[in-house]
């Protein structure tokens, strides 16, 4: 009865003020495994590059569902660094702290994070931002901003389909007289100009292939 329940739980459930959080921990394995023909963990690692993560720094993953991120990142800080994942959803972060003693779980928004100031070297946060409601994006930005340290790197990331799958969606969008376009809240140069509000300097936009695309940014120096 329980695994019956347990393939019955919705991939993700909205909950106001929070956003979209997960909750069907094996739909969304299944989905993902899908959505990226098997190659995730190639773009985990290429994500990982992108970022320039180094031996001995701490990074935190936002949003961090599974922790699929949080343990390439673990294996490139090593021993003398950290990585920290947080998620607004409860059974991600259960699971993890069962799962996978060697790195840090807690709970939490990306709009109000429960940690403290300049604590990092590096803050990603892939397929995230369009879950957040979208009054509390900047908001979310505006925290990564505070808990990086000064030289810190920030790396957003979002599904970024081929010119070919969003004809295709722009036409089922038209069908369904649907405002706006489906991956219109996935591209994420759309935080480019907040980014540069906040603080944040030497902005880039790259594809990453996978139907994915990046920014990464940096905290000056102060």
């Amino acid at each position: 009865m329980k695994s019956d329940q347990r393939r019955r739980k919705p991939m993700f459930v909205d909950e106001p003020g929070t956003g979209i959080v997960l909750s069907g921990l094996l739909r969304y394995n299944l989905f993902t495994a899908a959505f990226f023909l098997g190659r995730q963990q190639q773009l985990l690692v290429a994500f990982a590059d992108r970022a320039g993560v180094r031996e001995g720094e701490d990074a935190l993953d936002i949003g961090c569902g599974p922790g699929r991120l949080v343990r390439v990142l673990g294996q490139r800080v090593g021993a003398r660094g950290s990585v920290t994942g947080v998620d607004p959803s409860a059974d991600a972060i259960e699971r993890n702290i069962q799962r996978d003693t060697g790195h840090r779980y807690l709970r939490s928004t990306a709009q109000q994070l429960m940690l403290p100031d300049a604590a990092f070297d590096l803050v990603t946060c892939t397929f995230v931002m369009h879950h957040i409601p979208e009054q509390h994006r900047e908001g979310a930005l505006a925290e990564m901003w505070r808990v990086l340290r000064p030289g810190g790197r920030l790396l957003l990331a979002d599904a970024h389909p081929s010119d070919r799958i969003r004809a295709v969606f722009a036409r089922l969008d038209s069908v369904r007289r649907k405002e706006g376009r489906t991956f219109d809240a996935t591209d994420v140069r759309r935080y480019s100009g907040v980014l540069d509000e906040i603080g944040f300097s030497g902005t880039v936009f790259a594809t990453m292939g996978h139907n994915t695309a990046m920014l990464l940014a940096v905290k000056p120096d102060r």
